[in-house]
């Protein structure tokens, strides 16, 4: 009896250290896959001093030169520096997936023009240098999302949700990120690198304190940047430029840390989706019949130049009507676009509604033509400026669009029209920079008043 006890007794012993060996294993392997979780790649942590660095180029750069009292040129050619340094180390950092893509290579040539242009045409052209200072951060943004997901020219709609995402999203989704890689840069197992690292500062530190003296005396406008650069850090604004550091650093970590490692599946419009036959006939058709009357009066009035309503000139005529009519014709080109993609069957294109979205383009053409008429007799009456200027070189922009549209429509089904616009508009505005908009206008004015 004894003897029996004694056999279950050793058998319950070795069922539990069984049982504790098994459970071991199990939390060993559950360990095991949650260790890489714990776990950071060189380049997060590399991410972290290239941050940095972006966020004191933007204080130095940006923040401190706005907070001074430089004039309106010199502000914008820092401004420009400073996006010009970002591009560059964006490019560095993601080398991999920019250098193959000609789309990528494409935004930044323009972008680095834009930027460029601010150093050449440092006088006169506010107007455009003000949208220029917004336009850039906004390719720049689109240049981003394009290297973070798969988009194609042929598939690139969800691409404009991903753009505003990127301004109110990404730069905050990876904080967590951040904290945990800051976290983990003091362990043991990062002490040489970080000795390599501040070895290297020393050393760029050290040759710095003998070249820029030199280069300072050796160019006056370098020492004159690089005064201005440094003189306004003081220790009175020393917790003011902190702040701004330490939050630039964060919200740059954060949002190219989404671009390198996010892994955010893409935001991709329903391709399925089609809009009934009659739905296309019934929206299409009533817009089309408003607009032929409306290319009627353009004829009996515009064109032809009949007799206007008493008391109405050709001038107040252009005037009131130009910018409605632009503003209708963008609209015509976002209604094509969606019925182009959803009102005409993949498997069967329907001949109506393609029809319909012919007529749609020519009254279209009509109307934009209008609108240049309109544009011409108020330059005619009253001269060139800027405005005048933007809404000529809109008008054009628009007639490409137009013809775009219509490659599409008629002879190649998988052009990428969409895509193929938004280059075509940041080219035609790097194009508009080099054409001097200042010197264009004074020069114009100047030959009309000779005339």
């Amino acid at each position: 009896m004894n003897e029996k006890m004694t056999t279950i007794e050793t058998v319950d012993i070795k069922s539990l250290d069984a049982g504790m060996n098994t459970a071991s294993a199990e939390a060993a392997k559950t360990d095991a896959v949650q260790a890489p979780l714990q776990k950071w790649s060189k380049a997060e942590k590399i991410l972290v001093p290239v941050s940095l660095l972006i966020a004191v180029l933007f204080d130095r750069l940006v923040m401190a030169v706005f907070t001074s009292d430089m004039i309106a040129e010199h502000m914008r050619v820092f401004y420009a520096m400073f996006w010009l340094c970002y591009l560059v180390i964006f490019c560095g950092m993601f080398w991999r997936r920019i250098k193959h893509d000609r789309v990528l290579w494409l935004v930044s040539v323009c972008t680095v023009a834009l930027c460029v242009w601010n150093f050449f045409h440092s006088a006169g052209n506010f107007q455009f240098a003000a949208l220029t200072a917004l336009v850039i951060p906004g390719v720049l943004m689109a240049h981003a999302q394009w290297t973070t997901h798969t988009f194609t020219l042929k598939n690139c709609g969800g691409m404009v949700m991903e753009w505003f995402i990127g301004w109110v999203i990404t730069p905050f989704s990876g904080l967590p990120s951040l904290a945990g890689v800051v976290s983990a840069l003091p362990s043991a197992h990062n002490k040489p690198v970080i000795k390599r690292v501040l070895l290297g500062v020393s050393i760029a530190a050290a040759l710095m304190l003998v070249i820029i003296p030199l280069l300072m005396g050796a160019d006056q406008v370098f020492s004159y940047y690089l005064t201005q650069m440094f003189t306004s850090f003081s220790f009175g604004r020393l917790i003011f430029h902190g702040l701004v550091i330490l939050l630039a650093f964060g919200l740059f970590y954060s949002f190219l840390w989404n671009v390198g490692f996010g892994g955010r599946k893409p935001i991709v419009l329903a391709g399925d989706m089609s809009i009934d036959v009659i739905i296309s006939s019934i929206v299409l058709g009533s817009v089309i019949l408003v607009y032929v009357l409306f290319c009627v009066i353009q004829f009996t009035y515009l064109f032809a130049e009949a007799g206007l309503p008493a008391g109405m000139t050709f001038s107040e005529y252009a005037r009131e009507g130009f910018a409605q009519t632009l503003v209708v014709c963008a609209l015509n080109l976002f209604i094509f676009g969606v019925f182009l993609r959803y009102g005409i069957n993949v498997q069967r294109r329907n001949r109506w509604v393609k029809g319909l979205l012919c007529a749609l383009l020519v009254l279209t053409c009509i109307m934009l033509f209008s609108g240049w008429v309109r544009l011409e007799l108020y330059i005619w009456a009253f001269g060139m400026t800027w405005l005048r200027l933007l809404s000529a070189w809109f008008i054009l922009y628009l007639a490409v669009v137009i013809g775009l549209c219509g490659v599409r429509l008629l002879f190649k089904r998988d052009f990428p029209v969409l895509a193929v616009s938004a280059l075509v508009l940041l080219v035609w505005w790097v194009v508009l920079g080099y054409l001097n908009p200042d010197g264009f206008i004074d020069w114009y004015n100047y030959d009309f008043f000779l005339r």
